[in-house]
């Protein structure tokens, strides 16, 4: 038969539906093993948003070559494209070579930004008059598509830097 002490312990741990709960002690050292996995989550939370995929790197690179091109400093721009498409971007210049060719295209003044989408290690940063292709790598963003406008047919994007 439970003590005067258990039964208003069992009387204060009626839930308003009347059913009974009890009050179970946790074994010593749970607390703490909870605490401690509580810790390790919001570590890992915080670790984790470290890589959350809000754009922003992404966009300060978008940004860093409109500047660029609009400052006339190509060396600096073609250093912000992905090596395939520098490379691709020389191979179509008559000087063969990414200045030359950043030069001749017909890159529109950005405007303000306006917004940034990221997919995984891919994203798109869009202006109010043009819109830029990045892909992540270990250098940081860099441009695979510039100076592209929506094209509405089977290429959603035409580009006059990269883009292919």
């Amino acid at each position: 038969m439970p003590s005067l002490h258990e039964e208003e312990e069992l009387q204060r741990a009626t839930s308003s539906f009347g059913q009974k709960t009890r009050n179970v002690k946790t074994p010593r050292g749970v607390g703490s093993l909870r605490l401690g996995l509580l810790s390790l989550l919001a570590l890992s939370g915080s670790v984790l948003s470290g890589c959350a995929a809000d754009g922003t790197g992404a966009a300060e690179a978008a940004e860093a070559f409109q500047r660029d091109v609009a400052g006339s400093d190509m060396t600096a721009a073609c250093s912000l494209l992905q090596s395939k498409t520098r490379e691709e971007t020389a191979r179509t210049s008559d000087a063969g070579t990414c200045e030359s060719q950043l030069e001749k295209a017909k890159m529109p003044d950005a405007g303000r930004l306006l917004s940034t989408e990221q997919f995984g290690r891919d994203a798109f940063v869009e202006f109010e008059h043009d819109t830029v292709f990045l892909a992540a790598s270990n250098a940081g963003w860099r441009i695979t598509g510039a100076g592209c406008t929506p094209n509405g047919e089977e290429a959603p994007y035409t580009c006059e830097v990269g883009g292919k």
